[in-house]
């Protein structure tokens, strides 16, 4: 008998070991809240606010079949694509020279007309000095002039140019006998060139043009008055 006592006491203790302590802690269960339930059939309530009209795109800017124009008032009415019509206007310079005071072109064979001065008269000024304004009207070929005043050489070597060199230049009263000479006749014949004499006050005094073989002179007379 206490062998049998002994027993159930060694079981109770061995059972009580393995069982785990109440800490004394509840388990809360939060309940699932229940997703209200929407009727299929239900339609929404219409709104009161204002609907806008549906847009009509039978008159597209996409139409490949019209164009896209912009009308402009007093105009026809310009396509994308296509430039305006433009009308190009020519603008006269106050130093440009007439057709008809034009010597005859460079390269016609006729450069016995060339060998010779040309005289463009005498003009009269109250001025102290002159600008004379250069440039080649015809190819640019490597024309080259000089210029001198009374005998006394003022610009030894100026190449004629599209655009215009400009040289001023003192007077002496009375008489200032100005030439210029062409050194070459460039690539093409003659030595071809356009002078305009302008006062102190940048009044045009003369403006012509020449046509020269080497060594010969376009001459002008300028009279300083008191």
């Amino acid at each position: 008998m206490r062998f049998f006592y002994a027993l159930l006491i060694v079981l109770f203790f061995s059972v009580s070991g393995f069982s785990q302590p109440d800490n004394g802690k509840k388990t809360v269960v939060i309940p699932r809240i229940k997703d209200p339930e929407v009727p299929a059939n239900r339609i929404p309530a219409k709104s009161d606010a204002p609907r806008f009209k549906s847009m009509d795109f039978s008159d597209s800017v996409l139409d490949k079949d019209k164009p896209l124009t912009f009308p402009k008032e007093g105009k026809k009415p310009i396509q994308i694509g296509q430039l305006p019509e433009t009308k190009q206007e020519k603008f006269a310079s106050p130093y440009e020279i007439p057709k008809n005071a034009l010597p005859k072109s460079e390269g016609d064979g006729h450069s016995k007309d060339f060998r010779r001065n040309q005289d463009f008269g005498e003009i009269r000024t109250k001025g102290n000095s002159i600008k004379i304004l250069l440039r080649d009207y015809g190819a640019i070929d490597g024309d080259v002039v000089k210029i001198t005043v009374n005998n006394i050489v003022y610009t030894p070597r100026i190449s004629l140019e599209e655009y215009r060199n400009s040289v001023v230049i003192g007077l002496v009263e009375g008489f200032n006998y100005f030439e210029i000479e062409a050194l070459n006749e460039g690539t093409s014949s003659p030595n071809t060139g356009e002078f305009i004499y302008l006062d102190d006050k940048g009044e045009v005094l003369k403006a012509d043009q020449w046509g020269l073989s080497t060594g010969f002179k376009a001459r002008l007379m300028i009279i300083k008055e008191k």
